[in-house]
């Protein structure tokens, strides 16, 4: 609100005392006029004197009074019309209305058009007096509330752009927490280096509104990076051996040696390169450090066809990158991972492999050496061979074990699935640990349901679950004791169980049975042997049939495998509908 050209500024706090208040007195009786100015004068007021309503109307422009004391009955404009000019001119204006003819109607058509106060001639000049000071108190204090509504208008708009300032921040900060949340996800669906860096590239060209981005990665323990994925640009011919540009090289450079964003703008005389791609339209960049674990791993470059990038986008952009870095670096330890694991493999398939040959030939000469046929040998060089028998037997179990896991691990385990009955296969693995059972003399127990339908197998590898089962239900059963093995029907699919009634297992125990190279009695005490993989290949030939294996036990009472194996599609629905 801009302040009225007739208003005279209120003072500030603390400062000297305020001029004397402008007066301006209108009446056409030069007594009265007299009276006015001795009295006013002698209270201090600032005096103007009008003998007409012309004249007052001339006057108040430049006096600019703050009380005007003014008779009704005038020659020309009356006393009430000089009120209307001064309070289009300053709606403060303080107005006591004097005359000698007043009636009830005259005053109070004064006071609703805007008179302060009206005062009857003859009058008191003390009575004058106070109604002035009233007045002129009055209209301080509208300036005043006038002043401060003004600066709470102010400041309530300043509140206001802050608060929208404040909105649009946090509008921003939500659109690109969501953006990130959502990106994420989508990044971290695949664990794979490739469609993970093909993936951010084009994400941080979408967000940007980039035309192209590209992402550059820092070799191991050295200042090379190459071009590793790019989104509208063109790669070189894929070379994970090739060295694009050195550390401090170029603003794509700069950004990875001073770890710290660079732009280009449009208007900039320095040239922008970005080796290793083609095609690099002309305008902003922006290029920003991939950090992580302290470590710069590579550098993340946007491009814009004639458009620069603004700090909303660095920032955003900063944010983006090291969201990035963490998922790049994870799926470069991945990567590693698997290069180790596939080493691994290959060293173990060979090793065990080269081992076999000649662990095959010294099982055979034992064989022969303890065949009475040929060599005859006392009673401690029969025990030897027989020990030596047993071991070299036991390593290729061992072997076969380590050869199978290995394939397994690397998806390349053979499998001639197809559908058949099942209950050749368990009757077959129960043949096969005869000698077993005889030895603890175990008494097994068989239970197949008549309506078995046929299922989904490669029955040698089925034939070899059931093996393992049956031989560790021997192995952990007390001598003469019971196993069982039984096979139905289950929730579409068939279940087989194999039980035992030996020591049973903990439940803290439960969660190692499945995992590689892990056994429960795993001391130098240890009451039976074993590689530790045997229920870890069961578990992964059970998987590649599309099933699932499982224990239930209970310590001191006994165990229980399970394992499902699928139906064959045309025996779905029946089992299906029948459960």
């Amino acid at each position: 609100m801009t302040r009225s050209p007739f208003e005279r500024p209120a003072p500030a706090l603390g400062s000297v005392a305020p001029p004397p208040a402008r007066v301006l007195v209108v009446d056409d009786e030069p007594s009265v006029v007299d009276v006015f100015r001795e009295f006013l004068t002698s209270q201090g007021y600032d005096l103007s004197v009008a003998t007409s309503g012309e004249e007052a109307v001339a006057l108040i422009p430049d006096v600019r009074p703050d009380l005007i004391l003014t008779d009704v009955n005038l020659p020309g404009l009356s006393g009430l019309e000089v009120m209307r000019f001064a309070k289009q001119a300053d709606p403060d204006a303080c107005v006591i209305v004097v005359t000698g003819y007043a009636t009830a109607s005259t005053a109070i058509e004064a006071l609703r058009q805007g008179a302060y106060d009206y005062v009857k001639k003859p009058f008191d000049l003390d009575e004058v007096h106070r109604s002035a000071e009233r007045g002129l108190a009055d209209r301080r204090l509208k300036t005043q509330n006038r002043e401060l509504l003004e600066q709470l208008r102010q400041k309530n708009e300043i509140l206001q752009d802050h608060e929208q300032q404040l909105r649009e921040r946090v509008r921003v900060a939500t659109l690109q927490m969501t953006t990130l949340y959502e990106v994420g996800k989508q990044i971290g669906t695949n664990l794979e280096l490739g469609p993970r860096l093909a993936l951010i590239s084009a994400k941080a060209a979408e967000i940007t509104q980039a035309e192209a981005a590209v992402i550059y990665l820092r070799r191991e323990e050295s200042d090379q990076f190459r071009a590793a994925a790019a989104h509208g640009l063109e790669l070189p011919e894929a070379n994970p051996e090739a060295t694009h540009y050195l550390s401090a090289e170029g603003a794509v450079g700069l950004s990875a040696f001073e770890r710290r964003p660079i732009r280009r703008r449009v208007t900039d005389d320095l040239a922008v390169s970005f080796p290793g791609v083609s095609g690099v339209p002309c305008g902003g960049v922006l290029a920003l450090p991939l950090i992580a674990e302290t470590q710069v791993i590579g550098v993340l470059a946007v491009m814009r066809n004639g458009r620069d990038f603004t700090d909303v986008d660095e920032s955003f952009l900063a944010l983006f990158a090291s969201q990035a870095a963490g998922a790049i670096r994870n799926s470069q330890l991945f990567e590693h991972t698997k290069s180790l694991d596939r080493l691994k493999s290959e060293f173990v398939a060979v090793v065990s492999h080269e081992i076999r040959t000649p662990l095959t030939s010294v099982k055979g000469a034992v064989e022969l050496l303890g065949d009475e046929r040929y060599f005859t040998n006392n009673e401690q060089q029969s025990k030897l061979l027989s020990i030596a028998h047993a071991n070299a037997e036991r390593l290729l179990v061992l072997i076969s074990d380590i050869l199978d896991f290995s394939k397994l691990d690397s998806a390349s385990l053979p499998m001639n699935i197809e559908h058949q009955r099942l209950e050749p296969v368990v009757l077959q693995a129960t043949h096969n640990i005869r000698t077993l059972i005889e030895e603890r003399r175990i008494q097994i127990e068989v239970v197949l349901s008549p309506d078995l339908p046929d299922v989904l197998l490669d029955s040698n590898r089925i034939t070899q679950v059931l093996i393992n089962l049956l031989s560790n239900a021997i192995k952990f059963s007390p001598l003469g004791g019971q196993i069982k093995v039984a096979a139905e029907p289950w929730e579409g699919s068939v279940r087989v169980a194999v039980s035992d009634h030996g020591e049973g297992i903990a439940s803290q125990d439960l969660p190692k049975l499945f995992r590689k190279f892990s056994q429960i009695d795993s001391g130098s005490t240890r009451k039976v042997g074993g590689t530790g993989l045997g229920l870890v290949i069961c578990k992964g030939i059970v998987e590649q049939h599309g099933g699932r294996i499982w224990v239930e036990s209970t310590p001191h009472v006994g165990s229980t495998f399970f394992f499902t194996l699928p139906v064959t599609a045309r025996e779905g629905a029946a089992v299906t509908a029948a459960s």
